[in-house]
């Protein structure tokens, strides 16, 4: 999952923080996943990992993501990471992984590349003739503009993310416009939570935000649509006049896609999946013989 180039990210951020210490922590739970039997809410660090396919190379993607996931386990690798696939937008396979903070992200990759760097490059190698092009980026949380749930992600089976890019110097103004919408929809729908992470290193040349908002079933994102009307009513007009003015002027872009969770291309902590074990760990279905044909006599 975590090709070369994130590992050498990685690499470039231990080197320039003044030098992370080597691995204390080994097969300990991380991730976003942050760590733990229980999330207790959104990882404050985010790795992205954007992975674009060369046309029909889907079957050997997925293939080469299984063995990743599979090295990792028989290493007792430190690296746990979500994946999914996209529904809409460009096809694409999307990787999320959480941590504490930087340093902890760079233990999580020195431990493994020490213990199975030669493996997980064999990997990398076979894996890169599958891709068309790679993007990576790192993301730190917004608290101040989210509105998390801490709810299981591993209960989840979707999630919408959205990509806002700002122009630059106008972040203090996108603040005060979030949590102007994030008071309207806590009064419109309580049960709406998402995310909000700022990139921290990445290929945005603007001031780049990414929302995640994870969904348990489609049903619950015909429910939030269905409350727009009340939300715009919690806004009040010239909040919302405020709002498309601002979004006119100061948005570069702004990009809302749909994925679902690949759990052949996911790697969490057991303690997050095992009372799930039916998606997240199938058992191999077990083609039953053809009866053969009794001749007639």
């Amino acid at each position: 999952m975590v090709q070369s180039r994130a590992r050498k990210l990685v690499v470039w951020m231990a080197i320039t923080a003044g030098g992370m210490t080597a691995v204390t922590v080994h097969a300990q739970e991380h991730g976003s996943a942050p760590s733990g039997p229980a999330p207790s809410g959104p990882a404050p660090v985010l790795m992205t990992v954007r992975e674009m396919l060369q046309p029909g190379a889907e079957a050997a993607h997925a293939k080469l993501e299984a063995e990743y996931a599979a090295a990792l386990d028989a290493g007792k690798g430190s690296q746990y990471y979500l994946g999914m696939g996209a529904i809409t937008g460009t096809p694409q396979t999307v990787f999320l992984s959480g941590y504490s903070s930087l340093e902890e992200m760079s233990e999580v990759h020195d431990h493994d590349e020490a213990t199975m760097g030669e493996k997980l490059a064999s990997l990398d190698e076979d894996h890169s003739g599958t891709l068309a092009g790679v993007d990576t980026a790192i993301w730190r949380l917004r608290p101040d503009l989210s509105n998390p749930n801490p709810v299981n992600l591993a209960k989840m089976r979707f999630m919408e993310l959205i990509h806002i890019h700002v122009k630059l110097g106008h972040s203090a103004e996108f603040a005060d416009l979030i949590k102007q919408i994030r008071e309207g929809w806590i009064k419109a729908d309580p049960d709406f939570h998402y995310s909000i992470y700022q990139q921290t290193f990445g290929s945005s040349t603007d001031d780049s935000y990414l929302v995640t908002i994870a969904i348990k079933s489609l049903a619950d994102i015909d429910k939030h649509h269905s409350m727009v009307a009340e939300y715009r009513k919690s806004l009040g007009e010239d909040a919302q006049k405020h709002m498309l003015e601002f979004e006119s002027a100061d948005y570069n872009s702004t990009e809302s896609n749909l994925f679902a969770f690949t759990p052949s291309m996911s790697r969490l902590p057991p303690s997050w999946t095992k009372d799930d074990t039916e998606f997240w760990k199938p058992k191999p279905t077990v083609a039953v013989p053809a009866k053969k044909a009794v001749k007639a006599k």
